[in-house]
């Protein structure tokens, strides 16, 4: 099975493709180890299909571009609704938060002003002016290069000068948006308003993560139910397994059920 088509804007050196991403079997969902750049382009390079050439590798996509597939990936797993528990910081009580992402990704996409996809992996305004949007190589090179200031390095990596920075990070946020932003959360209890901090990448990792135990046990129980071998467990997508885990957890309540179940004379 595969997510819905995603059309990269931002590739360099190319027109725009359109991509997919199979569904992650749990040696995939194994292989997360962060909620960094590096984890989720590790993720997607396992996990991208395309006839284009120039998507891979992954460290190849902007971070726009990234965070359409992660989209498309979460909406797999998901769906399309996002839903995170809050803590108030005025009383201090739990509150649940949720969205649509696909509505988050239609306001970045039309509070675009000005800014444009150019075919080179730029953006650029009708004045002629273009910025390179930065890759995934450029945010784990900047980050590697290990300077006080990671934002003027990847500028830097793009050919930005240290006085232009600020103009292109408007740009790039107009007209290359991630989903990173700050959202307006209520309080359920009593009221108050709040900023909460959304990050799409960070968010799906870690939610990928936090299903490990999840997946542990569904890998022991279709073990010791059938006796498979952990390469092949592994091997399974993750709605075959997560079905069959099922059924098997059913079956043996059933089977537990029957031996309480007292004897007849």
């Amino acid at each position: 099975m595969f997510t819905e088509r995603v059309t990269l804007r931002h590739l360099a050196h190319a027109a725009p493709a359109v991509a997919a991403l199979r569904e992650p079997s749990g040696r995939d969902e194994m292989s997360v180890e962060g909620v960094d750049t590096r984890a989720a382009v590790a993720l997607l390079e396992r996990l991208l299909r395309s006839e284009a050439a120039a998507i891979s590798p992954a460290t190849r996509l902007a971070a726009c571009d990234r965070d359409a597939l992660l989209a498309a990936l979460h909406r797999q797993l998901w769906g399309d609704t996002i839903r995170s528990t809050l803590a108030c910081a005025h009383c201090g009580e739990c509150f649940d938060l949720s969205f649509e992402l696909s509505a988050v990704q239609r306001h970045l996409a039309a509070a675009a002003s000005g800014w444009h996809a150019a075919s080179d992996g730029c953006v650029a305004n009708e004045a002629g002016i273009a910025y390179r949007v930065p890759t995934a190589e450029d945010e784990t090179g900047a980050v590697a290069e290990g300077t006080r200031d990671a934002v003027t390095a990847l500028a830097a990596r793009c050919g930005v000068a240290p006085a232009d920075v600020e103009a292109a990070a408007a740009a790039l946020e107009s007209g290359a948006p991630i989903v990173d932003l700050e959202l307006d959360a209520r309080c359920t209890e009593c009221g108050n308003r709040q900023l909460t901090h959304f990050d799409l990448q960070s968010f799906l990792l870690q939610r990928i993560l936090n299903e490990r135990p999840a997946l542990l046990a569904e890998i022991h129980l279709l073990a010791d139910g059938y006796g498979w071998s952990l390469r092949d467990i592994l091997s399974l997508a993750r709605r075959t397994r997560r079905s069959l885990a099922s059924i098997a957890a059913d079956a043996r309540s059933r089977a537990a059920a029957r031996a309480r179940r007292p004897l007849s004379p």
